[in-house]
């Protein structure tokens, strides 16, 4: 029970009906696009998302299904009975995402709480019409009554903000908040009904009883083998019209494939390919008007335009409802009973999300690495004759490398200073290669001083600070569009005094000697605990962390105790050694302060 899997690829299949592209996201549900709590992207066994869902919102919600299953199989009702089920699931629900809009900083988590929910209901759903004597049309038959159930949720929630905290509306969820998500959840039903979509079987999805789509089960499949025959046709006699609306709108799909299966769903669930098609008089028009099924269906409905409407709003929902499938597979759901020091492991990792009605959703502050790069002699020679264009010219070889380092060792630039930069690791989520990276992210922001330097590019000398603490992740609201995140704390204060404040570097008069080792080593502490760092200074609490990562070698120096660590990522044997206590300004007491150097 202590273990979370990511569902692995036997239960992710290959997109079915979209390609998976990003911009897919953006044109089935508008500008700007729904966002997500931001997070390292999932790979192997490891989900995006760990969601612990209320664990009564199940039962609530098997409550109101099987309510609302019993309305429409008897003649007589139990209106008293399903208005309490209701009442008690849509006020738990309230409760619920009131909680959420008021944890919201712009964040996502009103979006991943409906995504996780409806996997649930999906679950749940699938379960119930699986037992005997449950008729299995109800499951399509009861989507109106669950769609306005979730609609007056919506407008509740938004009533009660609205008309008595309006301002958090604005600021926590911002302007404008896309709803197209959440109201895809709810009005296309395939969410709340299906659970694997790249299976789902159409034509049992269209039957009689479903209200939601115009479109008949028999009317699909006719205008589907007509669509699948016509793009066979225009592949073969490669059809330049149809092959260049193919490569601009569903441009992964390589050519060699056309003339496959996979490939001719794609095109027939593509509106615009699609629109041309059904429009296309000389080519389809026979095809249509031979069906007795499409021609009753054009008559009913009052023209061909109509039907192909139908058509491409089922379309649509498939498509919007295969992404709402792929975004829920990174989702993993805690299930009850789970390993309570797992989930307090989790939270505090800022790996898990809880939500419940009057709870923190999710652990801002934990554990996390910070480091800051601080050029030295910069300031002196901004304030000399150099303009401000040679100035920000002489910057960019420094920091223009930064974000390939920084994105190389899955570290964030949370801003930079002018003539610094600040890193942190584990904010988006903590793992055990933090310490190690932000080590080697130092060492490779230091190589590319050293080797601007040699190149007679650069006079200026950089000092970097390392250290590991728990600090708070803030998002704060800059307008209405936008969000900074940044950490706060006191372990940022102490990161940011590690990069050093003494500042003559040579020349140095008695008082400023070093307690330990040579005049000429780049971190130093002389005897008033003043830091001296032109290389890379880290504190005990990082040290302590990066010994239990990996095997040092431990010797003695001259200064005492030295770490030393062959890393294969650099290919450089790293050296740590201890070289004195530093009083940091604003620091309570006396920090040990490591130097790290290469070889």
């Amino acid at each position: 029970m202590g273990n979370v899997r990511r569902p692995g690829k036997k239960d992710v299949q290959l997109p079915r009906f979209i390609e998976g592209r990003a911009e897919e996201v953006q044109e089935l549900f508008g500008v700007p696009v729904p966002i997500l709590p931001e997070g390292p992207e999932a790979t192997g066994d490891q989900p995006a998302f760990l969601v612990q869902l209320h664990p009564g919102l199940q039962p609530a919600f098997l409550n109101f299904l099987g309510t609302i299953s019993r309305s429409l199989t008897e003649s007589v009702g139990e209106p008293r009975e399903s208005q309490q089920t209701e009442w008690a699931y849509f006020q738990l629900l309230l409760q619920i995402t009131k909680n959420i809009i008021e944890n919201e900083r712009r964040s996502g988590l009103l979006n991943l709480f409906w995504l996780a929910h409806s996997k649930e209901v999906a679950a749940t759903v699938h379960e119930y019409f699986n037992r005997e004597g449950i008729p299995a049309y109800l499951k399509y038959q009861m989507h109106p009554l669950v769609r306005g159930f979730y609609r007056l949720l919506q407008r509740s929630t938004w009533h009660h903000f609205s008309s008595s905290a309006a301002q958090t509306l604005e600021y926590n969820l911002g302007i404008p908040f896309n709803h197209r998500l959440t109201e895809s959840l709810f009005e296309d039903q395939l969410p709340l009904t299906e659970l694997d979509m790249p299976r789902v079987n159409l034509e049992g999805v269209l039957i009689p009883q479903n209200r939601r789509f115009r479109l008949s089960g028999e009317e699909f499949r006719e205008l589907a083998n007509i669509l699948r025959d016509r793009i066979r046709q225009g592949v073969i006699r490669q059809e330049y019209p149809l092959l260049d609306l193919v490569k601009a709108h569903l441009p992964t799909l390589d050519p060699s494939v056309y003339d496959q299966e996979a490939a001719r769903v794609k095109m027939m669930f593509h509106p615009t390919i699609v629109t041309y098609l059904l429009t296309d008089y000389d080519e389809t028009h026979g095809r249509l008007t031979a069906s007795s099924t499409l021609k009753a269906a054009r008559d009913r409905r009052g023209g061909w335009q109509h039907l192909f409407r139908d058509y491409l709003d089922f379309v649509q929902a498939v498509r919007r409802s295969e992404v709402i499938h792929r975004l829920r597979s990174e989702i993993a759901l805690i299930p009850a009973g789970f390993v309570e020091i797992d989930l307090k492991k989790y939270f505090a990792e800022g790996r898990l999300f809880q939500f419940s009605e009057a709870t923190e959703i999710v652990q801002s502050a934990r554990k996390v690495t910070i480091l800051f790069a601080d050029l030295r002699g910069f300031t002196a020679a901004s304030e000399g004759g150099i303009s401000e264009v040679e100035l920000s010219h002489s910057l960019y070889p420094v920091f223009d490398p930064v974000a390939g380092i920084v994105r190389r060792f899955k570290g964030q630039i949370d801003k930079f200073t002018g003539d610094g930069v600040m890193i942190t690791f584990g904010t988006a989520q903590a793992t055990p290669e933090d310490e190690m990276n932000a080590l080697r992210t130092a060492i490779a922001i230091q190589g590319v001083v050293k080797d601007l330097q040699a190149q007679g590019r650069m006079s200026y000398r950089m000092g970097i600070s390392l250290h590991t603490g728990r600090a708070q992740i803030s998002r704060f609201i800059r307008d209405e569009k936008s969000v900074d995140t940044t950490v706060i704390g006191r372990h940022v204060n102490i990161a940011s005094r590690v990069t050093g404040s003494g500042s003559r570097p040579w020349e140095l008069e008695d008082e400023t000697t070093p307690q330990r080792g040579d005049a000429d080593q780049d971190v130093w502490i002389d005897r008033e605990g003043i830091l001296y760092n032109w290389g890379i200074a880290a504190t005990q609490e990082h040290v302590e962390v990066l010994r239990r990562s990996v095997p040092w070698q431990v010797e003695e120096g001259k200064s005492g105790t030295r770490y030393t660590y062959f890393d294969a990522e650099l290919q450089k044997k790293i050296l740590i050694e201890y070289v004195g206590d530093a009083k940091l300004k604003g620091v309570g007491r006396a920090q040990p302060i490591y130097r790290v150097i290469t070889a």
